[in-house]
């Protein structure tokens, strides 16, 4: 798994629990994502609205139990992004 993707995860945990809720992934990409891109942390296209960031974590969501951890998040991001 990537160095990126662990930088993402941190970025997105607002609470710093180490993992992730669907609440916190729409929140930090809102708030943060233009400057993660802006970064290189994250692909431009890759800052979307309330619904792709919603999908990204139902697509990372591999257990259906609405948290994700590291590794979940990081397969997803890595598929994803090209990393």
């Amino acid at each position: 798994m990537s160095e990126k993707a662990r930088k993402l995860f941190e970025a997105l945990d607002l609470d710093d629990d180490g993992t992730l809720t669907r609440v916190e992934v729409i929140l930090a990409l809102r708030a943060k994502g233009p400057t993660l891109a802006a970064q290189g942390d994250l692909p431009f296209w890759g800052v979307g609205d309330v619904d792709a960031s919603s999908a990204l974590f139902d697509a990372a969501d591999q257990n259906g139990d609405s948290v994700l951890t590291y590794e979940e998040f990081a397969r997803e991001v890595d598929r994803r992004f090209g990393w």
